[in-house]
């Protein structure tokens, strides 16, 4: 009967101790703890980028990009030109050739057989008087622009070509003293607007001409 108490006292001690080193490993298991390493900087998320930041840079293109390929810059002539004016507008420009002295204004444009369409001739004299033209020896219809010292146009004469051997060249006179006539393909002053009134700015013109009585 002794023996029997002690042996199961020994069994139940050996249950208690059985029991107790389970609750411990429970305690030590890492998986059931709530403390852990705190995350590093790269375990971080990485920072998101802005919509707003998105949507500024996506919505306002660069100047370079807005520029229309299609668009050139605009031709200005290098030589000497007439730019023809009114109300502000231009509404012409040509480039010249200069005839400032008796033998160029003498020859003129006689005996040409084209003239480029935005082209002529500007015959420079030293004061405004009265002048005529004729067309001996022309063989393209002209206007003629008779302008003032101060650059405005007096009149437009639309001269014809002489019949062939005809000796009757015509008489194409300014209405006022003229100091400057500008001649260009005949057709060209209606086409542009071209008229008295318009103002006429020369550029590079380099008068060195003399005093003249003959007709041009």
């Amino acid at each position: 009967m002794v023996r029997s108490t002690r042996t199961g006292a020994l069994l139940l001690a050996v249950a208690l101790v059985v029991a107790l080193s389970g609750c411990a490993g429970i305690a030590d298991d890492p998986a059931t703890t709530e403390t852990q390493a705190p995350a590093t900087g790269t375990d971080a998320p990485p920072t998101a980028t802005s919509p707003t930041e998105d949507a500024s840079e996506t919505a306002t293109p660069s100047p370079a990009s807005t520029a229309d390929p299609t668009t050139s810059p605009t031709t200005t002539p290098t030589g000497p030109s007439a730019t023809f004016v009114e109300d502000g507008e231009t509404l012409a420009t040509v480039t010249l050739e200069v005839a400032d002295n008796r033998s160029e204004r003498r020859r003129g444009l006689m005996h040409r057989e084209s003239l480029a369409e935005d082209a002529g001739m500007v015959f420079v004299y030293d004061d405004a008087n009265p002048r005529t033209f004729w067309m001996k020896n022309t063989l393209i219809p002209l206007d003629m622009v008779f302008v003032s010292s101060n650059g405005t146009v007096l009149n437009v004469e639309h001269a014809d070509v002489p019949p062939e051997g005809s000796t009757d060249y015509g008489n194409y006179e300014s209405d006022g003293p003229a100091q400057y006539v500008v001649e260009v393909n005949r057709g060209f002053a209606n086409e542009t607007g071209i008229g008295p009134g318009t103002q006429v700015e020369f550029s590079a013109l380099n008068a060195t001409s003399e005093t003249e009585t003959d007709s041009r």
